[in-house]
């Protein structure tokens, strides 16, 4: 193989791996945006769910939680999936 092929080699290896880079670049961008959107979106989940529970509940059923034990199971639920994805918001 000739000098001028590998530095061609070369050069279209480089362009390659930079255009690879700007697509994850935008990738990541557009992964950012839809994770504060999801964020935003649980953290209105949360209080809808917080500030509905108790007898004014649209949610409950026979197994609802806050029947027994004062405690929603649907708040509950919200609650520990908002931290998995490390979402804090007040209890």
């Amino acid at each position: 193989m000739s000098w001028e092929q590998r530095n061609a080699d070369f050069c279209n290896a480089q362009a390659d791996a930079q255009m690879a880079y700007i697509e994850a670049e935008r990738e990541v961008d557009r992964l950012q945006t839809e994770n504060a959107k999801l964020r935003e979106l649980a953290v209105l989940n949360w209080e809808w769910a917080h500030s509905c529970c108790g007898n004014n509940c649209k949610m409950q059923t026979d197994g609802c939680g806050y029947q027994i034990d004062r405690e929603c199971n649907y708040e509950r639920e919200i609650y520990d999936r908002m931290r998995e994805l490390g979402i804090e918001v007040g209890a």
